[in-house]
């Protein structure tokens, strides 16, 4: 037996917004198989701007299609995030992936972007499953040659080569949101580590008609520069860097924390006038589930004067199950307990 043993290549799960079959992922698995152990389960079609939605209501087909790079891959009809699903609970469910990449996104994905990508938000998929994941985009415009996809291929593969670089994002938990300058990797200045800019849409509906007169509408916008603020992630793709952004799943505003604790007497006062003082509002916490209450039982009055006996009070049984499920307590209003079998 050989004294050394030979390590094991480490799993990738690759995946994207774009579709298994757009030139961002198919650069991407091109240079990341060269080392790595790749899987690709992607849209089949494009899905950007999907977001982190889910597929509820309809069946996710799944085939296997050679992708233009060459690499067998896994084309679902589905969203991003059902692609990190299937992925991780059955395609790869007996090796689960090291890591998960989602990208290169055909655009970056800075600012207000990351609340629709599809990209980044199978990136937090896969952090909200177990996994150290990264979400990869180029700094291109549609229709506007060159795209450097071989740039952000590059990069991607300096990153993977530093595992000390992206530890403990599972701990943390964040994923890193990776965004890379439309140049050649010659003119790269560096990396910057950013936090989220902001960047204004100029959103408009356009509305149009069927030629049977039903109306229809189309969602388009112009986006606006990159934000020019230090620190920024578009500052660094302005300024000819790599863009890395750590991003978790907390959407929590800490900064109102306090201010809308100071003032939340306001709502409650209101509350407590509509609800005729009924509610809970500045009184005590109600006892725990399970806690032990005092409760009196209404004794039916007698007159001393009266022959004749009150009718018995109608009983009204509060069921308490002992923990069996095979047996309930019925205690009436006269107090007598009964078993009832079920």
């Amino acid at each position: 037996m050989s004294a050394t043993r030979k390590a094991r290549r480490i799993r990738i799960l690759l995946t994207n917004d774009d579709g298994i079959f757009a030139n961002g992922i198919n650069a991407v698995g091109a240079a990341l198989a060269a080392t790595y152990d790749v899987t690709v389960v992607a849209p089949e079609g494009n899905q950007s701007g999907s977001s982190h939605s889910l597929t509820l209501g309809d069946i996710l087909p799944i085939r296997e299609v050679t992708m233009p790079c060459g690499q067998k891959g896994f084309a679902l009809r589905g969203t991003p995030t059902d692609c990190v699903l299937v992925a991780l609970l059955d395609v790869m469910k007996d090796n689960p992936p090291d890591i998960v990449i989602s990208g290169c996104n055909h655009g970056p994905n800075v600012g207000v972007d990351v609340l629709y990508s599809g990209t980044v938000s199978a990136a937090l998929e896969g952090l909200r499953q177990g996994h150290p994941s990264i979400a990869l985009s180029l700094d291109m415009v549609h229709g506007v040659e060159p795209h450097h996809f071989e740039t952000a291929a590059a990069v991607l593969m300096e990153i993977l080569a530093e595992p000390a670089f992206y530890a403990d994002l599972v701990k943390a938990p964040a994923i890193l949101n990776v965004n890379v300058p439309n140049v050649p990797l010659s003119d790269i200045k560096g990396v910057m580590i950013t936090k989220q800019g902001f960047r204004a849409y100029e959103n408009f509906v356009e509305k149009q008609f069927s030629p049977r007169g039903r109306a229809y509408y189309w969602i388009a916008g112009n986006s606006g520069p990159h934000d020019a603020k230090p620190g920024s992630d578009g500052y660094a793709l302005v300024s000819d860097y790599v863009s890395v952004t750590p991003i978790n799943l907390d959407l929590t505003c800490d900064e109102l924390l306090k201010p809308l604790e100071a003032r939340k007497g306001l709502v409650e006062k209101r509350l407590a006038i509509v609800t005729g003082a009924r509610g809970t509002f500045g009184r005590s916490a109600p006892p725990a589930v399970g806690a032990k209450r005092s409760v009196k039982i209404p004794v039916a009055a007698t007159s001393p004067s009266s022959t004749s006996k009150a009718p018995p009070a109608p009983v009204r049984a509060a069921s308490h199950h002992n923990g069996s499920g095979s047996e309930v307590k019925a205690v009436s209003a006269t107090g007598v307990k009964k078993k009832l079998k079920h």
